[in-house]
């Protein structure tokens, strides 16, 4: 029988709740026409998916991805 590793989330459930906040963020910022935020986002979600914590910690200020929109 062959044994598998549990993945990274498996092993640290406090960055599930991290992964799933990352892609609602995502999913407000694209509808709200904030698409490099939700970018930034989508992206961070990724590293935490691929257990590259180091990466998902490092992430520009939000003020240099925001963009003026009729919404905002």
């Amino acid at each position: 029988m062959r044994k598998t590793e549990k993945h990274f989330l498996e092993k640290n459930p406090k960055y599930i709740v991290i992964y799933y906040t990352l892609l609602k963020e995502a999913r407000t910022w694209n509808s709200m026409g904030q698409y490099w935020l939700g970018k930034e986002s989508e992206k961070r979600a990724k590293y935490l998916l691929e257990g590259d914590v180091k990466s998902y910690e490092k992430y520009p200020k939000s003020e240099d991805l925001f963009y003026k929109t009729k919404r905002i």
